[in-house]
């Protein structure tokens, strides 16, 4: 009797058992392995270096393959970057000072004073008025949604403030398992259509400078829009369309949505805090005039809200609705990113990246789009910051891949373009983390994963039609002049490949030769090779890197220019 009670106790511990190595003793070898295999191998690097790219690629995989929270995980990943040197201390406290917690913060207090005046549920009644079907309704949502990018100039600030609008959105669902699907909607359709406007991320001035430096065409607001708006809509077509086959069941996907029961005027604390929210979507727009960033104006807009005519509850209970986790998280996982590039782990992954391609098809079109365009997308499982991929990807991938004989405004815009899509993981953009870690979104990892796997290949292969069949057409039309004393894309196939680029080290390392540059505009090469003296990457400035990481925020667009000029200067020296 004992023998058999001990084998049937045996036999129920077994899926614990497993279940244990599944979740605990796989990952750690994983990340063992993998950890062993960046130190040993990537020589190249200082040890600083190493150490960042083996706790990022662990971060992954707790991200990815455990059962612990996403928070906890970019903490522990921040604090052995400090117990192991590889950052000081300040790294990790000063994010916590950056513009995006302060913008969070202001976003979540704004958001708590909405919702409380109950002013969500009356601005999102046109949406659900005519009962329309799941389909049409996520259809016309994520376009409304991505309406937002030509008025709000960040995806983080879009993503907090309209977090109190899929709240307010989830009584109209008439099954709670539509909430996952609307949740998934919400950031996926604020980063994807951030590329239709030109001041929807900071990485499009990033683009239109090096554009500008390289001889291309003055892209201005309106010539952005022709660029980038056709491209933004089909992805959020595409992508609402792939959120409903995959997370809608089957037995709602013809449901109806329950129609809005407000009606009637707005009350005039409602007209109060509308009149204030529109103030500061003005103040927002009108940065360039102002030069208030951001954060400042979304705080000034919080303190006013706060104030009796707007707000009935203390101030005490509205800074309860602040979501600490998410700040602390976010934080973390900025600390992440500023190591990345503190120690030139962003130009030796650039460089790795480069040494893909092979070099009998380094001349081709088609296979450069292709390759481009899958480097890009994929870039924000290493460099969460979309400015910051953007100021990584184009002087250190575009450029050089232009030098071989194809368009550099081409190549600039694939790499900008492609680093909207970064749905993979909670860290890989903001908006994903503020909707993801929110109690009532109802997603997980698993289902990023399943929608990544899914919309990348979706995007990708938008952004090589775009790139072959469209943008040159368009990119013609905008300067045709200059244009032609740029190598054509179309006819890059019959330049040789120059002998010594057939390494990744030679490509990622050495200035190319004059004969693989990008030829400047007439006019400009006198003053782009004066500057003769060699620019190296100093990596014990980390005063002068942080703050363009930390960016999208306080230093994000006047440092990625800086960074943009000298490795211009670099190139056509």
């Amino acid at each position: 009797m004992t023998m058999t009670a001990d084998h049937d106790t045996f036999g129920k511990a077994n899926p614990v058992l497993a279940e244990g190595l599944k979740t605990v003793l796989l990952p750690a070898v994983s990340a063992a392995v993998l950890g062993a295999v960046i130190w040993f191998k990537a020589t190249t690097l200082l040890p600083d270096a190493r150490i960042v790219l083996i706790v990022i690629v662990c971060a992954l995989i707790g991200w990815v393959a455990t059962r612990l929270p996403d928070s906890l995980v970019a903490l522990i990943a921040a604090l052995t970057l400090v117990i192991m040197g590889a950052q000081p201390p300040e790294a990790l406290t000063d994010t916590l000072g950056s513009q995006i917690v302060w913008l969070l913060l202001a976003a979540f207090v704004i958001a708590a004073v909405v919702k409380e005046a109950g002013l969500v549920e009356r601005l999102v009644a046109p949406l659900t008025r005519s009962a329309p079907r799941v389909l049409p309704f996520f259809l016309v949502t994520g376009l409304a949604i991505s309406a937002t990018a030509f008025l709000l100039p960040s995806t983080s600030g879009r993503a907090a403030l309209l977090l109190p609008v899929f709240l307010g959105l989830l009584a109209a669902l008439p099954d709670r398992r539509l909430i996952k699907p609307l949740a998934l909607l919400f950031p996926t359709a604020i980063l994807l259509s951030a590329g239709g406007s030109l001041i929807g991320a900071g990485a499009h001035v990033v683009a239109v400078e090096a554009i500008d430096a390289t001889g291309g065409p003055r892209i201005g607001y309106l010539d952005w829009l022709r660029i980038g708006a056709p491209l933004a809509g089909a992805s959020v077509v595409l992508a609402t369309v792939l959120i409903f086959a995959i997370f809608v069941p089957r037995d709602l996907q013809c449901a109806r949505i329950v129609p809005s029961a407000q009606s009637g005027s707005l009350s005039s604390l409602q007209r109060r805090i509308l009149f204030v929210l529109a103030g500061l979507v003005v103040l927002w727009i009108a940065k360039p005039m102002h030069g208030l960033d951001e954060s400042m104006v979304a705080l000034g807009g919080a303190v006013l809200l706060l104030l009796p005519p707007f707000c009935t509850r203390k101030p005490k209970e509205v800074f309860r609705s602040v979501d600490m986790e998410l700040v602390l998280y976010m934080a973390a996982t900025l600390m992440l990113s500023v190591a990345v590039v503190d120690t030139g782990a962003d130009h030796w992954l650039a460089a790795g990246a480069i040494s893909l391609l092979p070099p009998e098809l380094a001349t081709h079109t088609g296979a450069v789009v292709i390759f481009m365009s899958v480097v890009a997308v994929v870039s924000h499982l290493a460099i969460t910051s979309r400015s910051a991929r953007a100021a990584i990807l184009v002087p250190a991938l575009a450029l050089p891949v232009a030098g071989l004989g194809h368009d550099a405004t081409l190549t600039i815009l694939i790499a900008v373009m492609g680093t909207g899509f970064c749905q993979t993981l909670m860290a890989s953009a903001k908006p994903v983390a503020i909707f993801g870690m929110h109690e009532s979104a109802g997603f997980s990892q698993k289902d990023l994963f399943k929608l990544a796997l899914r919309l990348a290949p979706v995007k990708i292969t938008l952004l090589v039609a775009f790139a072959l069949w469209v943008w040159p057409d368009q990119l013609a039309e905008l300067g045709p002049a200059e244009l032609q004393s740029q190598p054509s894309a179309l006819a890059a196939s019959e330049q040789p490949l120059p002998r010594h680029q057939t390494t990744a080290a030679t490509v990622a390392s050495t200035p190319p030769s004059s004969s693989q540059r990008p030829m400047l505009r007439p006019g400009r090469t006198t003053a782009a090779s004066s500057d003769t003296a060699p620019i190296t990457r100093t990596i014990s400035s980390k005063a002068e890197q942080q703050p363009y990481i930390i960016a999208q925020a306080r230093s994000d667009l006047r440092v990625a220019h800086k960074q943009i000029k000298r490795d211009l200067s670099r190139l056509f020296q």
